[in-house]
């Protein structure tokens, strides 16, 4: 069958999330069998691969494919090359879509040539109903706590550098290539970017939207943010036009806490730089937690002002060990 969309989805151990996220693929205002959905999965261990044989089994337009090196960006270009649609919309299992959300970004493609990726913006929501689950899902809409890209706090529609679960004409796609498969993370910070370096704008429109589910505890919102840290120092020796601002800032904090240190041993002014730094950050939390405090409730004072310090210090932690373990990459 000519597929007008495929939809690429990559999977790893996603039983509690794949079924809502199909059942929301399928619930689209965007013609459902006009599009070739492919669970490409890397090796779960749960019931994931499970649960999609049995949505096969109703709906044939959705395949379950293997990707036996687990990295995503080796999962979409799998999807791709295992398709013929002329478009190709590249979900998130940990996610669902809400009805216009496919139909959104094949009009925002359709709409002007110059567009190389369309997609539009999260409305996050907490696992479950505990503190820290949602504490985290206030911290990502938080532009102190991850940074303020559009896509999480919203914006007016237009060109950005960066949008999640994207949608792409197959022609750009072919003319610049898939995503790199040595990138464990961070393959869209640098997919976007040779996007833009081809000529190719990136369109955010805030009518797109899909509901992404934060990390449930402290230890996994640090670990995914480590991860993330990690991947921008990979960046660093791949395409350092792919890292923005606010990737580094993490950075700079995490070295001036390690340097202020080592060097207060070597000169005491250094210490009292190191308090002042320290006592400014502190104070810039604890506004920011406040803030947010006060709209979402006060219980979450406390776990906002230790999440923040805790994922700040895990990114930055994290994008100093990528730079040293990135330097295979070129």
């Amino acid at each position: 069958m000519n597929y007008k969309v495929a939809v690429v989805i990559p999977t790893l151990n996603e039983e509690r999330f794949i079924a809502r996220c199909l059942d929301s693929v399928i619930s689209q205002s965007y013609p459902f069998e006009n599009m070739d959905v492919m669970v490409v999965d890397g090796g779960s261990k749960d019931r994931t691969k499970e649960i999609v044989t049995e949505y096969h089994k109703k709906h044939p337009n959705i395949r379950l494919l293997t990707n036996p090196r687990r990295i995503q960006s080796i999962a979409f270009n799998i999807g791709v090359q295992s398709s013929s649609a002329p478009y190709i919309v590249r979900l998130d299992a940990h996610a669902l879509y809400k009805p216009y959300y496919i139909e959104g970004c094949m009009k925002g493609l359709k709409g002007d040539p110059k567009r190389g990726n369309v997609g539009g913006q999260w409305d996050i929501q907490p696992q479950n109903d505990s503190l820290w689950a949602t504490t985290n899902a206030i911290l990502n809409y938080s532009k102190f706590g991850i940074g303020g890209a559009s896509y999480r706090v919203g914006a007016q529609a237009g060109n950005v550098d960066t949008v999640p679960f994207g949608s792409f004409p197959r022609t750009m796609i072919e003319e610049i290539g898939g995503m790199r498969d040595d990138l464990p993370r961070g393959e869209d910070n640098e997919f976007n970017s040779r996007i833009k370096k081809a000529g190719y704008d990136i369109y955010f429109d805030p009518a797109i939207e899909c509901v992404y589910y934060a990390r449930p505890t402290l230890r996994t919102s640090c670990k995914q943010m480590y991860a993330n840290g990690e991947s921008i120092g990979h960046l660093f020796y791949v395409d350092r036009e792919s890292i923005g601002v606010r990737h580094l800032v993490p950075l700079l904090f995490v070295a001036g806490i390690i340097c202020g240190v080592f060097l207060s041993f070597v000169w005491l002014p250094f210490f009292f730089a190191l308090l002042a730094g320290l006592c400014l950050y502190f104070i810039c939390d604890l506004l920011a937690s406040v803030m947010a405090a006060k709209e979402h409730g006060w219980k979450y004072l406390l776990p906002l002002f230790i999440m923040f310090f805790c994922v700040h210090i895990s990114y930055g932690w994290g994008t100093i060990v990528g730079m040293f373990t990135g330097r295979r990459l070129k």
